[in-house]
Parts: C-alpha cells; structure tokens; sequence
C-alpha cells in the first residue's frame, strides 16, 4: 500500500509545483533527457592513411662548356682546324679565324678529340669535360713535312692550230706529269661553305682536265665548243639531261658531248667530287 501510494503523491507536488510557478508567471524548464548511450560499445576512429609523397625527379646529366684553342708550334691560330668528339655524345666544328672553337652544353666526361688540317699532321688526344667552369683544351699541331702542298700547276696555253692545217704538231717540250689525285683532293677538300669549287689539275693543246667538287646544284651548264666526259672520284648525285635523270656513284663514266646541256645535284652528306675532262 505504501509503495503505490508514492508516485501519487510525486505527480500531486510536480503539478502543486506548475501551478505555483504559474501564478508568479515563472515557466518551469522541462526535464532534461539524459542521452542512452548505445547498446553497443564505440568505436575509435580510424587513423587516415598519410597522402603519398611525389616522386623527386632524377637530375639530368651535367652539361658544361668546352674552349678549344689550336694553333701552330708558333702560338699563332689556326683557322678552318676539323675538331671532332667521340665520347657520351658526338660533336664536330671548324675553328674560327682565331682558332678557337666553342661548344656550349657538352655532357660531362671523357672524349677522344681528332684535329685535322690541311698541310699540318693530325693530332688525336683524350680529354675529361667537368662541370663548372669552361674546360679549356689547347692543342699545337705540327707541319707535315712528309707531304708539303705543291704548287698547283699553272694552265698551259694550247696553241691555236694553224688555219687549214689541222690539229697542232707535237711540243718538241712537252713531257709527262704525273699527280696523285686523292693527295690533292685531300688536301684541296671543298669547304663546308662553298657552294662549287673547281680547279684545274692539267691541261694539253687538246684537252683539259678539272676536279669539279660539288655541294649545291650545277644547274644549266653545256659546252657549245668541246666535249666533256665526267669520271666520278667520291660522293653521290643524280646528272639531269634532256628530261632523264642518270644517278652517279663513285665510279660513274659519263660522256656529254658539246652542245648537251646537263645539271648536276649532289645526294647525301657528302659533296660529289668527279674528274671533268674537256677536249676538241
């Protein structure tokens, strides 16, 4: 009896309660609900997995400047020296007219250098490109006395024959000269910036003989007064005449008669080099 008597007797104070709250215009807070906690136990949080870090990219390889200075065993310049570079990559050049010659952004590391000249011995050597500062390369070639460059010959005079006589009679002077045409070409090589380069190497009352070195096109050429024919000594081209292309290779023989015109193009890196011979 006792037990079922004490939640009357808490519902009559809670509402005595409201009512003196209400008559001195007082608002009684509502009870505050305590949160039921979940019937499971919580769980922590997972850690997040760290953001992956970017790759660091790999240095390129070093580069750096190389001077070259070559000169004669008197300390002057030598200009139009061939320098060229074998090693991490492959470089070529002239040297200027000082003699020097420079290469920007060469890979670091050790090379093997070749200098070449006309009339002087060629000279190979090793040498390391570091980083930094310039690596300077000085280099003293010496004369080839083995081979001194000949005088060139000069052109004879054919003398005109006779009117109504015929070709002319023999030259009681003449005689045999002989020249050793890969020596010459060698040492008479086209430059890389001539276009054509032509130069007598003999001559008779009848005939002339030329080395005619190409690298841009002959165009247009024809002989209204001699016949030609053209040995081919080096190099690759295609001859053009009357609308037909003829290729030419080392070893190539052609006969152009006078009044034929032709032109000739060069093929590949090299120039074409062939002997022309032109006679009556």
């Amino acid at each position: 009896m006792m037990r079922s008597a004490v939640p009357t007797i808490v519902a009559a104070a809670l509402l005595a309660a409201l009512a003196a709250a209400a008559s001195h215009g007082q608002t009684v807070p509502p009870p505050v609900q305590t949160p039921t906690p979940p019937a499971g136990p919580a769980s922590a949080p997972k850690p997040q997995a760290a953001p992956p870090r970017a790759a660091t990219p790999a240095p390129g390889p070093a580069r750096a400047t190389v001077v070259i200075m070559v000169t004669d065993q008197s300390g002057a310049g030598l200009p139009d020296v061939h320098v060229s570079a074998i090693g991490p990559v492959t470089r070529e050049g002239l040297t200027g007219r000082d003699g020097t010659l420079r290469w920007q952004a060469l890979r670091t590391g050790s090379y093997r250098l070749r200098f070449q000249a006309e009339e002087f011995v060629t000279l190979e050597r090793e040498a390391t490109v570091k980083a930094g500062a310039p690596t300077e390369i000085d280099v003293a070639l010496n004369r080839d006395a083995a081979k001194p460059k000949p005088a060139e010959p000069e052109p004879v005079p054919a003398p005109a024959p006779p009117a109504g006589r015929g070709p002319a009679a023999p030259d009681p002077n003449a005689s045999v000269e002989m020249l050793s045409l890969p020596d010459w070409i060698e040492r008479n090589l086209i430059g890389r910036s001539d276009p054509i380069k032509e130069t007598n190497v003999g001559k008779t009352t009848a005939t002339t003989s030329t080395v005619l070195q190409v690298r841009e096109p002959l165009k247009d050429r024809v002989r209204d007064d001699a016949d030609e024919m053209l040995y081919v000594i080096a190099g690759q081209g295609v001859l053009r005449s009357k609308g037909r292309d003829h290729a030419l290779d080392a070893g190539s023989f052609v006969v152009i008669p006078r009044g034929v015109g032709y032109s000739i193009e060069r093929r590949g890196r090299n120039p074409l080099i062939a002997l022309s011979i032109v006679g009556n």
